[in-house]
């Protein structure tokens, strides 16, 4: 009975990390800032944002039904599902945000690897610095 729990957890499993390789795939353009500097920036964004939507809708559907299946094998079962020591819910509440954080971390990366980004250290600013 728990290799049917298994195998259905793990075909689930598959199909999300699939559709968030290809968000990760998306927004390694699409969450660019550079991108907004191009011609067609507003048709451009417009068409990123049905696809972000589209792609965050089948995610969704999918996490929603792999939650259904590691709540089986913690109900069935008693064993909580993790993955790379984390347990899967944590995990999947916080992909995007760590997604979207590395890709940044990346083009940082190459920027300063570039040459195209220099850190300045400012001179600290005091509210009344604004008015």
């Amino acid at each position: 009975m728990s290799w049917i729990f298994g195998s259905m957890l793990a075909v689930q499993y598959l199909v999300a990390r699939n559709l968030f390789s290809n968000s990760k795939i998306f927004e390694k353009d699409a969450s660019d800032p550079q991108r907004l500097f191009g011609q067609n920036s507003k048709t451009s964004r417009i068409l990123e944002e049905k696809k972000r939507s589209a792609l965050h809708r089948r995610i969704k559907k999918c996490e929603k039904q792999v939650k259904c299946h590691v709540k089986k094998v913690h109900d069935t079962l008693g064993d909580t599902v993790t993955y790379q020591g984390r347990v899967y819910f944590d995990k999947m509440a916080r992909d995007t945000t760590e997604m979207l954080y590395w890709l940044q971390q990346e083009r940082r990366q190459q920027a300063l690897e570039l040459g195209g980004m220099v850190m300045v250290d400012l001179p600290p600013m005091s509210p009344l610095d604004l008015v």
